[in-house]
């Protein structure tokens, strides 16, 4: 448990608190890990921690995620949250395990950040709005790789993806709503990525429109 008991020192500001991001992912999957340890170094308010399990489906993964925040203790009031998020694949049979993830993600407190087929969609966004069709995850990186050649999983440009956040962002938010206005409001809406989510949180105040 990370300790937060502050030392109140007379004529001397108490240092702020920083708030904490439990994050539960896939134990396969170490992009988003990455992704996020970096981000983190850009900003000052927040902390991540991660869920410990090797659990690769939607209910496992909030289960180690609600699991943590309980030890951690999170006080939502203060802007602590719990997050899990996981790759869709384009896979259908999952559908059952996110109903029961999102049942249990309300009772725990937990949001979910999915991205479908995966989560190189959100890198995808950083370099322009596109709402094409993938047929497996390979395509999206194959996509991926003309923007940032070279590019494999568990790998994070973080230097050249930070000054994209704003429009990818704008892009992923647009992306959404261009499925809701097809009919299709699901996670499993091909692409979609709801990181955009987190990534807001956590730029500086004022650098994204609504």
């Amino acid at each position: 448990m990370v300790k937060r008991i502050k030392k109140v020192t007379k004529n001397k500001p108490t240092r702020k608190r920083k708030k904490l991001i439990v994050v539960g992912t896939e134990g396969v999957n170490r992009t988003e890990t990455l992704y996020l340890h970096e981000l983190e170094k850009k900003q000052e308010d927040y902390h991540f921690l991660f869920a410990q399990g090797n659990g690769t489906d939607p209910v496992k993964i909030v289960r180690n995620t609600a699991k943590r925040a309980k030890f951690e203790e999170l006080s939502y009031k203060q802007g602590d949250m719990a997050i899990s998020i996981f790759d869709l694949d384009l896979d259908r049979a999952k559908e059952s395990q996110m109903e029961e993830a999102k049942k249990i993600a309300k009772q725990k407190n937990v949001q979910l950040i999915t991205s479908n087929p995966c989560f190189e969609v959100w890198y995808l966004e950083h370099f322009g709005y596109t709402s094409k069709p993938f047929s497996n995850s390979a395509e999206v990186i194959r996509d991926l790789q003309k923007k940032m050649p070279g590019y494999q999983k568990s790998q994070c440009e973080i230097d050249v993806l930070y000054p994209k956040t704003e429009e990818a962002i704008q892009n992923s938010k647009k992306l959404v709503d261009h499925h809701v206005k097809n009919g299709d409001s699901s996670e499993f809406a091909n692409p979609r990525t709801d990181v955009y989510v987190v990534a807001k949180i956590l730029l500086p105040k004022g650098d994204i429109d609504d």
